[in-house]
Formats: structure tokens, sequence, C-alpha cells
């Protein structure tokens, strides 16, 4: 599938989904549940979530000692630009966040994309553990009273811990095999070009050294304490926002109505996962007994909720650093430099009669000009990022 066409089918889901959630609405009874809801439940429900912002920022840093020590000022505004993102043109924000940072710390970009795979890892297994768990033990509301529906959702959290569990496994035996699939992976990638196989071989290693957490008792309690902090801080900020709507759901039925949320937000489309989110959390509601027209007045605050605060603060920080678009480039075209200057260092003794000679020297010459100036290097991060960034830009000037 073409980019364009996947592109096109992205955004006409998303539009499909917000039109369906909002075409079975009555938008007045909407309104009106709008207006009536309490105001400083909703502002302590975006502290919480801005709070979430700095808990992630310190568990990043914990990823990142392995590699390199970073500031916890640049993670901060890289976490909150890329999570700012997100709010705009959906999970391909993402790329933002490692960008972001590799520019203030010039810190290679395969590192700081690893780090984030390992803690997309980490919040995978907390959320979906804590979901898994809260199934185990869910009640329905007193109104509803299905057993089969209660039995499906039990062998449901059953499936998903047991899934969890497999995968904590697979990722520990990974870490431990780690020097033998690198070098498989340097066997295997040896007929790729020079500017794929040396950022891949890179990642490769940055992931694993990522995973040693798993391996260090002190560093795998540090990166779960903040992950609990992460998730504690969410669940509060949607009681809050339940809360402010005049509902008083257990912490069950809160977690219940977060897990429904989050699958939605795994939709890549733009808006902070928009539709696809709404019509995700408003079923949970729905489920849970309320009417559609309060649900859909949830979700929609819910989203603001979950997306605006970090926004607000992105956009700060995206404005007072102007960041360049041309540094991310020779940044992540650096790389590879780097990393084909140090194989050419290690051939260096083996191949000087050969360089002497004035075609070879030439030639060199004019590798060395190419990479200088900036080999098209992973052209499709490059150009997320761009995008990514002018987006927000664009916002922050018609904002401000």
């Amino acid at each position: 599938m073409s980019k364009n066409l996947k592109s096109v089918l992205i955004l006409a889901i998303g539009l499909g989904l917000a039109w369906w959630f909002i075409s079975r609405l009555d938008l007045d009874t909407v309104g009106a549940h709008l207006r009536n809801a309490r105001i400083w439940p909703l502002l302590l429900a975006a502290l919480l979530i801005n709070l979430t912002l700095f808990a992630r920022s310190l568990r990043w840093q914990a990823f990142l000692n392995p590699i390199r020590t970073a500031k916890l000022s640049n993670i901060f505004a890289a976490t909150s630009v890329g999570f700012g993102a997100i709010f705009v043109i959906g999970r391909a924000g993402e790329f933002i966040r490692p960008a972001v940072l590799s520019l203030r710390e010039r810190i290679k970009p395969t590192a700081t994309f690893a780090t984030i795979l390992i803690e997309r890892l980490f919040d995978t297994t907390a959320v979906v553990s804590l979901f898994a768990a809260n199934l185990l033990f869910f009640k329905l509301p007193p109104d509803q009273n299905n057993a089969n529906a209660l039995g499906a959702i039990q062998s449901v959290g059953l499936a998903l811990l047991i899934g969890v569990a497999v995968g904590i496994v697979i990722l520990v035996l990974l870490r431990l095999k780690a020097a033998a699939i690198l070098e498989w992976i340097e066997r295997q990638s040896a007929w790729l070009p020079k500017k794929l196989s040396y950022p891949l071989l890179n990642f490769a290693r940055h992931l694993a050294d990522g995973l040693s957490v798993l391996l260090n008792l002190r560093a795998l309690a540090t990166t779960i304490f903040f992950t609990a902090c992460v998730w504690g801080l969410v669940s509060a900020a949607t009681w809050l926002t339940l809360f402010a709507f005049g509902l008083s759901f257990p912490i069950s039925h809160t977690i219940f109505v977060l897990g429904f949320g989050l699958v939605g937000s795994v939709a890549p489309t733009p808006g902070g996962s928009a539709g696809a989110f709404h019509a995700a959390a408003a079923k949970g509601l729905e489920f849970l007994g309320l009417d559609p027209n309060l649900a859909a007045s949830v979700a929609i605050v819910y989203h603001l909720i979950a997306f605006g605060p970090p926004f607000l603060i992105g956009l700060f920080y995206l404005i007072r650093d102007d960041i360049s678009l041309r540094q991310l480039r020779e940044m992540i075209a650096s790389e590879t430099t780097e990393r084909q200057g140090e194989k050419g260092t290690r051939g260096q003794g083996d191949n000087d009669a050969e360089m002497k000679k004035d075609g070879e020297t030439e030639r060199r010459r004019d590798g060395e000009k190419k990479r200088r100036y900036g080999p098209s290097v992973t052209p499709s991060l490059i150009l997320s990022v761009s995008l990514s960034l002018l987006a927000l830009k664009a916002i922050g000037g018609i904002i401000l």
C-alpha cells in the first residue's frame, strides 16, 4: 500500500468515526451536559495529566542512563513537544519526541528511538496488566446482570495476563542473548546499503542496551515505580473527569473506561486519535449503563483533558527553542557518516595500497562530500518529523 493511499485511508477512518460519533447524538442534550460539568475537577485532572509528563521524563532518563546521561530539563522539553504533537497529528507525533531530544542533547537518533520503543513496551505491559487484572475482578453495574458478558470479560482478562507474562519472558531472553542476536543481524544486513545497515545495527545495539534495565534490579524498580506513577496519575485524571459530570464510579469502572479510551488512542488518526478515541470511550461508558448523550459529553471532555494540556506546554517549548529541521537532517546523516568512518578506520591497514591510486582517492573524496552534505538517510523519518513540526509551528502562530 502506497504512503499516500495509507494516509488517505487513515484520514477517512478518522472522519468516518467522527461522523458516526456525532450523527447519533442529540447535540442540544450534549451541550447541556457540557455546560453543567464542574470546572474544578477538570482543572485538577489537567494538572495531573501534566504531571505525567514529569514522571515520563524521569523514566526516560532512567532508560537513557545505560547509553548516555541526559539533562532532565531537556528530556522534559522533548517529552512535552512530542505529546503535544500527538494532539495535532496523531501517533505520527511519536517521532518528534526522540528527534527533539537528539537535537538538544546531541544523542544519536537511533539511541533515543530505541529507548522510546522500550518505553512503549513498558507502557503497553503496564496498561494491559492493569486492564486485564481489573477485568478478572470486574463487576457489572447492578442494573446489568448478564452472566455471559461477565464470563467473557473475565476470560479476556485472563488471556491478556497470560500474553503479558509471555511477552516479558521473551524480552528477558532477547536481552540475555543480545550478543548472538546482534551478530546475526550484522551478518544478515551485510547486503543492505550502508546508509540503511548502519542505523539498523546502531538501533539494535541501543535497544539491547536499553533492555539491560530488565537485568538490573535497581533500574528495573525505578522504571516500574515511574510507570506506576504515570498510570496512577492518568487513572486519577480519568476519575476526576467522570466526577465533573456527577459520576462517582468505583476504581474498577474507572479503569474500564480508561482501557477503552486507550484502545481508541492507538488509532493513528489526526487530532490525538480524534474520532476513534471518542467512539471507544463513549462505548465503554455506554456499556456501564450511561445514556449515549452523556457518554459522548464525557468522551469529548476526556479527550481534551488527555491531550490538550501537554499540547500547551509542548507549544511553549517548540516556539521558545525554534527547532531547526536542518539540524535534524544533519544529525541523522552524521550517524551514518560516523559509523562508516569507524568501519573505514578498522580496514585502513589493509587498503592503504589501493587508496594511493588516483581513481580510488577521487571516489573516496566524492563519497566524503556526499556524506558531509547529508545523504538521503531515512527520508520517511525526516519527512514525518518535518511535517509534524511545521504543523505545530503553524498552529502556534495562529494561537499566538
